[in-house]
C-alpha cells in the first residue's frame, strides 16, 4: 500500500503508526486511571514500569521475529513480532513490580484492568501500520476484499504490486478496536474492570489462532503444522483459564 508516508523514506508507515500507537496507549492510560481512582504514587510507578515494559518488550520482539525467521529459512533475519513483544513486556512488567513495587499491592488490579485496553488500542492502530506497511499479510484471493501490497520498490522509486491478497492486518485492527469499545463498556457500563483481562486473553488468543489460518507471509510451522505465533496463542489461552481459576478463587474466599 504505502511503505513510506508521503513517500518519504524518513517516514516508514509501520514505525510511524507504533510510534502513533504507544503514544495513544499512555494518553489513554492517564484517562483511564482517573476513571478508575488509580493513586498518584500508583500511577507513577505502573507508568515508569510499563514505559520500561515497553522499552524491552521490543528487543523481545525482535528476539522473537528472529527466532520466527530461524524456524523457516534456518537465517535469523530481521523485524519484529506483536507476540513476543507482548510477552516479553509483561515479563519484564511483573519482574519490576515484584522487585520495587509490592507496596502498590493493592492497586494492581487497577492498573491491569486500565493497562488491558490500552495495550488494545496500541496494537490496532499498530496493525493500521502494517496494513499500509504490506506486512502481515495473508493469502492470495479472487475476493472482493482483496488488496494488493507492495511487492518491490524500483531504483526508480516506483511501486511494484503483488496479487490482491486476503488484507489480514486490517481484520485484525477492526477486531482490536471493537474488543477496545468492548473492554471500555465493560469496565465502565458494567462496573466489572476485573474482567477486561479475562475477555483480553480469551478472544485475542482464540481470533488471533484462527486469524493465522488466513495468514501467507513466512514465519515457519511447529508440530502439528502450527505457526509459531499459535503457539503463543495456545499459551495464552492457558493463561486466560488459570487467571479465570484465580480470579474465581478469590470471589469465593
Amino acid at each position: 500500500m504505502h511503505p513510506y508516508l508521503f513517500g518519504i523514506e524518513a517516514l516508514p508507515s509501520y514505525i510511524v503508526f507504533i510510534f502513533i500507537g504507544i503514544v495513544a496507549a499512555f494518553i489513554c492510560y492517564r484517562f483511564l486511571a482517573d476513571k478508575v481512582t488509580l493513586d498518584q504514587k500508583s500511577f507513577v510507578f505502573f507508568g515508569v514500569a510499563a514505559i520500561a515494559a515497553t522499552a524491552i518488550g521490543f528487543v523481545f520482539a525482535w528476539l522473537f521475529q528472529m527466532l520466527y525467521n530461524f524456524i523457516e529459512s534456518g537465517e535469523f533475519g530481521s523485524g519484529i513480532t506483536f507476540m513476543g513483544g507482548l510477552l516479553g513486556g509483561i515479563a519484564i512488567f511483573f519482574a519490576t513490580y515484584f522487585l520495587f513495587g509490592k507496596k502498590h499491592k493493592d492497586q494492581l488490579p487497577k492498573f491491569v484492568s486500565v493497562a488491558t485496553p490500552c495495550i488494545v488500542l496500541a496494537h490496532g492502530i499498530g496493525r493500521v501500520g502494517c496494513f499500509l506497511a504490506g506486512c502481515c499479510y495473508g493469502k492470495t484471493t479472487s475476493s472482493f476484499i482483496g488488496v494488493r501490497f507492495v511487492e518491490s520498490i524500483k531504483s526508480s522509486g516506483e511501486y511494484v504490486m503483488g496479487d490482491p491478497r486476503i488484507p489480514t492486518q486490517l481484520i485484525e485492527a477492526i477486531f482490536l478496536f471493537a474488543l477496545f469499545v468492548a473492554l471500555l463498556l465493560i469496565i465502565f457500563k458494567l462496573k466489572k474492570p476485573q474482567l477486561s483481562i479475562l475477555i483480553y486473553l480469551y478472544s485475542y488468543s482464540i481470533f488471533r489462532f484462527m486469524l493465522e489460518f488466513l495468514r501467507d507471509d513466512p514465519r515457519g510451522a511447529l508440530v502439528l503444522g502450527l505457526s509459531p505465533s499459535q503457539a503463543l496463542c495456545i499459551l495464552m489461552l492457558i493463561a486466560a483459564v488459570l487467571t479465570h481459576v484465580i480470579l474465581a478463587r478469590k470471589k469465593q474466599s
